[in-house]
């Protein structure tokens, strides 16, 4: 990833932000890390920073949830990348994610590892 690269991770919970932050600089990605406690403020910065890559959701948010979050984003532009990243194991929101137009799914764990093999398929690493 280039120093251009936009990651917004929209998560309520600061310390999975934290964690998420640290597993990607962990295995040497550079992006610049923008980060929002809510759907609202996520499309807020989808809107005013245009993150060039990937955009990783909670589906659990205040507010809108991730679901609803993904479809309004991807009404914006279609071509943004998104994981929906969830501690909801469920068959259900993983073709509920697909309904709304996510790139991708995965079940959050401690290590993040399924988050990282998701964005490295979507930037193509």
């Amino acid at each position: 990833m280039s120093q251009s690269t936009r990651l917004l991770i929209i998560d309520d919970d600061a310390a999975d932000q934290k964690l998420i932050r640290e597993s990607i600089e962990k295995i040497g990605f550079e992006a610049e890390i923008i980060l929002a406690f809510s759907g609202e403020e996520g499309i807020k910065k989808v809107n005013d920073l245009k993150p060039n890559v990937i955009i990783v959701l909670d589906t659990v948010l205040p507010g809108m949830n991730g679901f609803e979050t993904c479809k309004k984003i991807k009404e914006l532009d279609k071509d943004f990348k998104i994981i929906i990243c969830t501690g909801i194991v469920d068959a259900v929101d993983a073709a509920k994610a697909r309904a709304v137009g996510a790139d991708d799914y995965c079940v959050k764990t401690a290590d993040f590892m399924g988050l990282i093999h998701a964005i490295k398929k979507l930037i193509g690493v």
